[in-house]
């Protein structure tokens, strides 16, 4: 075969070739309906800030040109079709050709799993995902285009509501409705009278029943006046009375005795009301006697109890063994030694008068609590003044807290509360500085540190926030700490693990994390749970009757909401979750 003819038959040839792919090309753009997609999820969804999306490309058998190329890129693009977000591109290629991208054979078909995530962007909220497809056979050839296939819409955005749940669950933050995390707050029941004594003990020598010049001298008679002269006068102080109890030792006859205890009964009384009519102290009316016994035995056993003698058990024994005052008294003579020790050291404390005045704090309000506290905070006990601390409230609550810290600076609680109370009017940097003083004070303390987490997710320092939730939980976990893990975890889209944090008590976001779980019937049961008037409470039921087909219920949740929020009016309108009801009349009622 000469040059030419062998040169004439290459031309042929490729020219057959090139019209056979060329008709190849042709026949998978005229067949692409026969190629099938499969998105999950479908409506796909913003997780964690993002859009993951998942497509299974399907090639029927003798479809796939064995020298072709497919090049395809899925779109995010508004429904308007005036803005788009494209995914990365991929390519494929026939089985006859030698390059390095996945090949799908002609003979039998093949399928190609694409998987993207693209960042989560509010304009493409009602959108659709469709795919761009050409074919062309390499080089520089031409390409043929499939039309655009519409995949799913998109993109579920429930998970946002996470932050409304916040401030159902738990309260907003100042004025800038911002939700806030569970923050954990010690407080005290309303502060209950307390009671409170003043003793004063008068010793009386052996066999008499007046008191001797050093005793009436003693500084500790003066230092009792005073005190019961000051609580008397004190608003806040209600006096109950005061106590005497004259005793006399159990040695000698048991006449005498008695005659001494109404004697030492008589005389301190006479010698107090004395030195309360001389100090103008108005305590004489409150004055009452106590009965006692002729002879102190039981205070004498307790003496003894308490001693260091060296015989004290065979003393104790003697007691034991004898009832009657006079063996008693005959027995423990016998022993000569150990009397003479009792009668130096234990019995002269035994000739006495007790005298106790009694009184408490006066019951208060907490309207009058807050009051002293703002204005008087030294007439109040320190569960009083951490009382209207607690109960106060705006700048009351700041001012009084504050008090309270300079009083007890080792009290860590206060401030944890003021620091709670920054958080919550949004002064973070002032939060901060209370709740690390609180932190300086007990480095350990579940409370504190998980208040810290709330402070830094206000700060919207998640990674920081989790990470003291996370500590706090490893001290001493509670249902507070718990609801906060499930809160991030509900951001980090891991919804299975959120239910499971959130445990078995009621909460909006509870509710929320179990509908993206794909429990419908367990949300709707969870929240009809919540007591709650807010707007985005029946805006998360009437999503999750949506999604459990009951229209009647989701339309009437959907009017209670935007009866209360006519913003939620124009978001409704874009939400997929209501995709079904796009075209439903009773649906274009309520949002249009």
């Amino acid at each position: 075969m000469n040059i030419m003819k062998k040169n004439l038959l290459l031309l042929l040839t490729a020219a057959i070739m090139l019209a056979f792919n060329g008709c190849a090309l042709k026949k998978m753009v005229k067949n692409a309906n026969l190629v099938t997609y499969n998105v999950t999820p479908n409506p796909i969804e913003y997780k964690a800030g993002k859009v993951p999306v998942g497509i299974t490309i399907n090639f029927p058998a003798k479809y796939f040109a064995k020298k072709a190329y497919l090049v395809a890129t899925p779109v995010v693009t508004t429904k308007d079709g005036n803005k788009e977000l494209p995914l990365k591109s991929f390519t494929l290629q026939g089985e006859g050709i030698k390059d390095n991208n996945p090949a799908i054979p002609y003979e039998t078909g093949g399928s190609y799993n694409f998987n993207d995530t693209i960042a989560y962007d509010s304009t493409f909220r009602n959108s659709d995902l469709i795919i761009k497809v050409g074919v062309n056979k390499g080089g520089a050839g031409k390409t043929l285009s499939f039309a655009s296939v519409k995949l799913a819409i998109g993109i579920i955005t429930t998970p946002l509501l996470v932050d409304e749940g916040l401030i159902i669950d738990n309260g907003t933050v100042g004025n800038t409705g911002k939700g806030m995390m569970s923050v954990i707050v010690p407080t005290i029941s309303l502060p209950q009278p307390q009671p409170e004594k003043q003793s004063l003990v008068l010793y009386y020598p052996l066999q008499q029943s007046k008191l001797d010049s050093k005793e009436q001298k003693k500084v500790d008679i003066d230092t009792f006046v005073k005190e019961l002269s000051s609580i008397m006068t004190n608003p806040d102080m209600k006096f109950n009375g005061i106590n005497v109890a004259a005793y006399a030792s159990p040695d000698g006859p048991q006449n005498l005795n008695s005659g001494l205890v109404k004697g030492r009964g008589d005389n301190s009384t006479d010698f107090l009301k004395n030195k309360f009519k001389s100090n103008k102290v108005n305590a004489q009316d409150f004055m009452t006697r106590q009965t006692t016994p002729d002879e102190d035995w039981e205070g004498f056993k307790n003496a003894v109890s308490q001693s260091n003698m060296q015989d004290k058990e065979l003393i104790l024994r003697v007691l034991s063994m004898y009832s009657d005052p006079d063996v008693r008294e005959k027995e423990i003579k016998k022993m000569s030694k150990v009397y003479d020790e009792l009668r130096k050291d234990i019995l002269p404390k035994l000739r006495r008068a007790e005298i106790v005045a009694t009184y408490q704090t006066r019951q208060k309000t907490a309207d009058e609590l807050v009051s002293l506290g703002k204005t008087d905070p030294n007439r109040l006990s320190q569960d009083e003044l951490f009382f209207a601390g607690q109960t106060a409230t705006g700048m009351d609550k700041e001012m009084i807290y504050k008090k309270y810290n300079e009083k007890y600076p080792q009290d860590w609680r206060g401030f944890n509360n003021l620091g709670v109370y920054y958080i919550q009017n949004n002064q973070l940097t002032e939060a901060e500085i209370q709740l690390q003083k609180a932190e300086n004070i007990d480095a350990n303390n579940a409370t504190i540190i998980n208040n810290l987490g709330a402070l830094y997710y206000a700060k919207e320092d998640y990674k920081k926030a989790k990470e003291y939730f996370q500590k706090a939980a490893g001290i001493n976990p509670s249902d507070n700490i718990n609801y906060n893990l499930g809160v991030l975890c509900i951001k980090e889209g891991k919804y299975a693990e959120a239910v499971q944090k959130f445990g078995a008590t009621a909460s909006y976001n509870k509710s929320l994390a179990q509908v993206m779980n794909g429990q419908t019937k367990e949300s709707i049961s969870t929240i009809n749970n919540v007591n709650s008037q807010e707007a985005f409470y029946f805006y998360l039921k009437a999503v999750e009757y949506a999604r459990d087909n009951d229209k009647t219920q989701c339309i009437n949740n959907l009017r209670q909401a935007i009866s209360k929020n006519a913003n939620l009016k124009e978001y409704a309108k874009d939400d997929i979750e209501y995709r079904a009801l796009f075209n439903d009349e009773d649906f274009k009622s309520v949002v249009q």
